[in-house]
């Protein structure tokens, strides 16, 4: 079912969050980190007294002291995991850090995508240009959702995540799009989201499954509470 908070205008290619929108990523973000906080205790033993708790605790504690880093996953766990090995004096912490980073990223991608969610984005690339912009690190070919989409659009090499511009921006230009408003944003968070696209001039779908934690202040185009919903735009 939708509910319209603004005319739905034309629109020519559509973008797409991808964790959270497209699957459930809490328990695949769940058994990542504790794959990463047992290999990180065998590793650097050193460390063994802080826990998975203790290494989500640590990383929203430097997400809330850098909005820049907070918008880019990777590269916030990267830096989460640089400073608590710093913390505990363990040698190279660079290179702990990074091979506990290539550890996450194998688990993180092993991604449950529903049949249809397949379908729908089947039928959906069929009819409109596709893209991912997410600001987490999981990759499209890995969790089999790249055929569907001509590109992904995720932080890093200089660009910012959402509810800053650059994703978007790159999106529009990798679609050759005359105006941001030709761009249909559909994801379910209402800051990086949905205020994001609207801050950019796409248009915006917000994606509420559950009731929401908190209302988005930017009123989306529309929302929907059922992927299935999308079918619509065929």
């Amino acid at each position: 079912m939708w509910q319209f908070h603004q005319r739905l205008r034309p629109f020519t290619a559509i973008s797409f969050d991808l964790d959270d929108t497209l699957y459930d990523n809490k328990p695949v973000m769940i058994a990542a980190e504790r794959h990463v906080a047992d290999f990180i205790a065998q590793q650097c033993p050193e460390t063994a007294e802080l826990d998975v708790h203790g290494w989500r605790a640590l990383r929203d504690k430097i997400a809330l002291q850098n909005s820049e880093l907070a918008s880019n996953m990777t590269a916030l766990r990267l830096a989460t995991l640089e400073h608590g090995l710093t913390q505990y004096s363990v040698k190279n912490p660079k290179q702990y850090a990074e091979a506990a980073m290539a550890e996450f990223l194998l688990a993180r991608n092993k991604v449950d995508i529903a049949p249809e969610v397949h379908e729908l984005l089947a039928a959906l690339a069929e009819r409109y240009p596709l893209v991912a912009v997410s600001n987490g690190n999981a990759d499209i070919h890995r969790i089999g959702l790249g055929k569907y989409f001509q590109a992904a659009y995720q932080p890093g090499n200089g660009l910012r995540g959402k509810p800053f511009d650059d994703l978007f921006v790159a999106a529009s230009n990798g679609l050759k799009l005359s105006s941001p408003s030709e761009l249909l944003h559909i994801g379910d968070h209402p800051v990086s989201d949905v205020q994001g696209a609207l801050r950019f001039g796409a248009q915006a779908l917000w994606y509420v499954p559950n009731k929401p934690i908190v209302e988005a202040t930017w009123l989306p185009h529309a929302r929907i509470g059922k992927l299935a919903a999308l079918y619509d735009l065929l």
